[in-house]
């Protein structure tokens, strides 16, 4: 219980921010990120102990979840989390830190992920989850070819945040997070910033048989695929990033499909068996 944060609170007039990612905490995005966000606001860094991509919403429920303080210089309230994002998101909001924070943010990514890619992402899940406790909530990832470029796209992100930031004190409901993407470029050869709707390009996911020596099987099968059905207009995250825009996307978490329920209305009249 003493390696939660017992110090003194923030002030009013700075923000507090949650960081996490899906990379793990010894990831660079994740310090570059906090190198921009610790000049602008206090920082608590609540990530995973490995990398844990593609793991989406996951959180551990039925087995203990662990968690060790980190003794780092450059950071003074940084905790590693034996679980996913959403377990550090979620245990961070609710036990670590004293009080709710101004925002949760997780990333820089290292890749995209937009379009349908956004359901299976770690990072996405952490900030679609500081926004399930009405906090103001983004994500951050860049594209394969523009880690280069990382560090200066971190200082990018913490305008990005401020500005979003000013927009959500206006509201009362925070549950919309934003899913922002950096292109596959340096920032001079970036045309932009483009708000866009989520793609619907998927990858065509396949498998390739490979020797592991290791399993009992002695076979493994590893996952591959080209992304598909991108969209011709840059209204969309996936064209966007190919056409070197900064993407920034706001999602929501009502997946209804409202246009299919007045077709549906005479199921409600059948009569059951």
């Amino acid at each position: 219980m003493s390696e939660r944060l017992t110090g003194t609170k923030p002030k009013s007039d700075r923000l507090s921010i949650l960081l996490s990612n899906d990379d793990g905490i010894g990831a660079p995005g994740i310090w570059d990120l906090y190198g921009e966000l610790s000049k602008i606001a206090a920082v608590v860094v609540s990530a995973p102990e490995r990398e844990q991509s593609g793991v989406g919403h996951a959180f551990t429920f039925n087995t203990p979840l662990h968690y060790e303080r980190q003794n780092l210089p450059n950071c003074p309230e940084a905790f590693m989390v034996w679980g996913t994002p959403v377990d550090c998101v979620k245990f961070g909001i609710s036990f670590l830190l004293q009080e709710r924070p101004d925002a949760v943010v997780a990333g820089i990514n290292a890749g995209e992920n937009s379009g349908l890619s956004a359901f299976y992402s770690g990072t996405v899940a952490a900030a679609r989850e500081g926004a399930f406790w009405n906090i103001p909530s983004f994500a951050f990832s860049i594209c394969k070819g523009g880690e280069h470029y990382r560090s200066r796209y971190a200082a990018v992100a913490a305008d990005l945040l401020q500005y979003l930031l000013a927009c959500e004190r206006t509201k009362e409901n925070h549950r919309v997070y934003y899913n922002i993407n950096f292109p596959p470029c340096s920032p001079e050869e970036c045309r932009g910033i483009k708000v866009t709707s989520q793609s619907m390009a998927f990858f065509d996911d396949r498998y390739e048989t490979i020797d592991v020596e290791s399993h009992r099987t002695k076979k493994g099968y590893v996952i591959y695929g080209d992304k598909m059905d991108i969209e011709a207009s840059d209204d969309y995250d996936s064209r966007a990033l190919i056409s070197r825009y900064i993407a920034v996307t706001p999602l929501s978490f009502d997946a209804t499909a409202h246009r299919h329920l007045e077709c549906l209305h005479g199921i409600e009249d059948v009569k059951l068996s």
